[in-house]
């Protein structure tokens, strides 16, 4: 409990809550002089008046343990504690930690992050007709060195464009909405492909629509559709909740790039390279090419007025 909500609730303690053993005591002390009263008029036996005694307040800690923890904190403990300290490494968490983040991800709700009142600017800021392209916007809930929890708000029909994640580990999970999203890795066995123009041979490893039921995923460094492009749903805007560990970062060479997709033709000495039966069917392979920011992304910050976290 923070301070200023210690002080409205007229408690003289900062931190864990403490309980007036005041009160319950005076309570008590009533209802038994009450009864010594009543049976003292039945028996005619004159009144006693007690002397008063000075009482003592009573202090009653409450554990933090017995009280309960909003999902919104109960992630950024955990964040904290397995990803502080980590100094910006490369290297995806080991599978209970990533279970554990997952778990915890899954249970916060629009209401832990306050969407509803982010939701009103949103819709007015996306009105239809009033932008075009539209403004996605992002509400930073926590950011330090070693990961950040975000909202991105996308409108209806918009598109996050195919960008990447160097080196990163990034949780995602949709609040409220639909999504369809699209990932790419690398085709690194039994090489890397290059062709020219820049373009790199790329996998499509992701390609689905996530709803608040799907719950969270998860994009690796290597794996999982490191390099992702989101595309909101044709009904309703989108919003979903991001942990990225470690964030970017240009000091640790951790920057965004951006790519455009195009459909790989394989030709024949391709096919004896080494590359499985499935790469080479569905049209699952794509060459991946760097392109500037496009011009018609717009990112709007907003300021984080939810839930309060102790970071």
């Amino acid at each position: 409990m923070g301070r200023s909500a210690a002080a409205a609730e007229g408690a003289n303690v900062a931190g864990p809550k403490w309980l007036r053993g005041e009160d319950l005591l005076k309570e008590a002390t009533a209802a038994l002089s009450g009864k010594k009263r009543k049976r003292g008029a039945e028996d005619g036996a004159p009144r006693r008046v007690a002397k008063r005694r000075r009482t003592t307040t009573l202090l009653v800690r409450v554990p933090m343990a017995a009280m309960a923890v909003p999902p919104l904190q109960r992630l950024v403990d955990a964040c904290r504690a397995v990803f502080c300290g980590g100094g910006g490494s490369r290297a995806p968490p080991a599978p209970d930690i990533v279970r554990r983040i997952c778990g915890l991800m899954d249970k916060v709700g629009p209401d832990d992050v306050e969407l509803w009142e982010d939701l009103g600017f949103f819709l007015n800021t996306n009105a239809a007709g009033r932008q075009n392209p539209p403004i996605i916007t992002c509400k930073n809930i926590l950011q330090c060195k070693d990961f950040t929890i975000a909202v991105f708000f996308i409108p209806l029909r918009a598109v996050m464009p195919l960008h990447d994640h160097p080196g990163m580990t990034v949780f995602s999970k949709v609040l409220t909405g639909s999504a369809h999203v699209e990932g790419y890795d690398w085709v690194r066995r039994p090489r890397v492909f290059r062709a020219g123009g820049s373009r790199t041979l790329a996998e499509k490893v992701l390609d689905r629509e996530f709803t608040p039921a799907s719950g969270t995923w998860v994009l690796f460094p290597e794996s999982g559709g490191n390099m992702h492009r989101f595309v909101a749903g044709e009904d309703a805007h989108c919003a979903f909740l991001d942990v990225i560990a470690p964030p970017y970062s240009l000091a640790e060479q951790r920057t965004c790039t951006y790519y455009k997709d195009s459909p790989c033709e394989l030709c024949r000495c391709a096919l004896s390279a080494g590359l499985t039966e499935e790469q080479r069917s569905g049209g699952r392979l794509a060459w991946l090419r760097e392109v500037p920011m496009p011009r018609d992304l717009r990112v709007v910050n907003l300021p984080y007025r939810g839930p309060t976290t102790i970071a």
